[in-house]
């Protein structure tokens, strides 16, 4: 499976269970009625992104292995707060990288 594939499954898992009100979106280029547009806030918010620039997403560009890493500690990082099928996705990602 692609590290993008896996690191959007850790997204879409992490904002499943999310129950906190959403913030004010923390990237200019994600747009409100955007398929990710949850997920990416939740993350944010988490602190797990940070984005490019603190402004902008850029969903559209790959990713470093290194900026892969960073994501996957940050989860790992939050990990007590996840549920059992996001521990799953996490401690995939950390056997990866």
């Amino acid at each position: 499976m692609k590290k993008t594939k896996i690191l959007a499954a850790l997204a879409a898992t992490m904002a499943v269970g999310a129950t906190c009100a959403f913030a004010a979106n923390p990237f200019a280029d994600v747009p409100a009625d955007s398929w990710a547009y949850k997920s990416v806030v939740t993350l944010a918010n988490s602190g797990i992104l940070q984005g490019v620039d603190g402004t902008h997403f850029q969903g559209n560009r790959n990713i470093t292995r290194y900026e892969a890493a960073e994501i996957t500690a940050k989860a790992m990082a939050h990990a007590d707060r996840a549920n059992a099928q996001q521990r799953a996705v996490i401690n995939k990602l950390a056997h990866e990288f």
